[in-house]
């Protein structure tokens, strides 16, 4: 069974690239992982991989919507990187949108997670800010390391304090996750609010050389620009789902 990473938090705090970053830090030694994104409202398989046509029957609204998910289902909606054969994609297709499909139920995301352990080594769930989406809190319960990013202002600040009391319940573990601070710049009064949030575990800086693979849709370049900051956030994470591998 794969490890499950959940990485959640406020709208721009870089979670999607951090995803990509992530995975293809774990995949270097040929191990593999999945990306899943659940978050209708940007569909991202268009956005990791625009040079490739994917057929809307490639999206993960499909599996989401059926009437029950196993493994074999799971993989058929599993888009492959194609320059980089270790990590698949899970998201949905150009032109989908929230009126697309039925509303996510809470079983349907955990079953869908819990197939997508079975196929790999790492599967990485990259959430979108929403958390009535019910695939968040799905991700974040069925999780083994849980990443929050957010970015290190007030927006990012009071995201969290609204989103606390949902996730309260003692399955969501939420003391226990990693809070990075995301597309963190030296303006930022990082120790300020970071003691307002309760303390980072890292950073995850903000470099024009990341900002531009995300526009140039080269997400899974962007590995090779991350500063020493960023790598020992990365590191932490990585020695977090190893240890629960043990």
């Amino acid at each position: 069974m794969g490890k499950m990473i959940t990485v959640w938090g406020s709208s721009g705090s870089g979670k999607s690239m951090f995803s990509c970053i992530l995975a293809k830090a774990l995949t270097r030694d040929k191990q593999k992982a999945i990306i899943i994104n659940a978050d209708c409202g940007t569909p991202m398989l268009p956005v990791w991989l625009p040079d490739q046509i994917i057929e809307t029957g490639a999206s993960i609204g499909h599996a989401l919507s059926s009437v029950e998910i196993d493994t074999a289902l799971v993989a058929s909606k599993v888009t492959m990187l194609k320059s980089y054969p270790f990590i698949g994609l899970m998201g949905y297709a150009a032109g989908e949108n929230p009126l697309s499909y039925p509303e996510i139920k809470y079983d349907m995301a955990m079953g869908l997670i819990a197939n997508a352990a079975k196929l790999v080594d790492f599967v990485i769930i990259d959430c979108g800010p929403n958390m009535t989406n019910l695939f968040t809190p799905a991700a974040i319960d069925a999780a083994d390391v849980i990443v929050r990013i957010l970015t290190p202002d007030l927006k990012g600040v009071h995201y969290l304090k609204a989103h606390q009391p949902l996730l309260m319940d003692a399955r969501f573990r939420y003391n226990e996750h990693l809070s990075f601070a995301g597309m963190a710049r030296p303006f930022h009064a990082i120790e300020e609010m970071g003691h307002i949030i309760g303390g980072w575990a890292g950073l995850l800086p903000y470099g024009k050389e990341i900002d531009r693979c995300a526009t140039e849709g080269g997400m899974f370049r962007a590995i090779d620009y991350c500063n020493s900051r960023y790598t020992e956030s990365l590191k932490k994470v990585m020695e977090a789902a190893n240890e629960q591998s043990e």
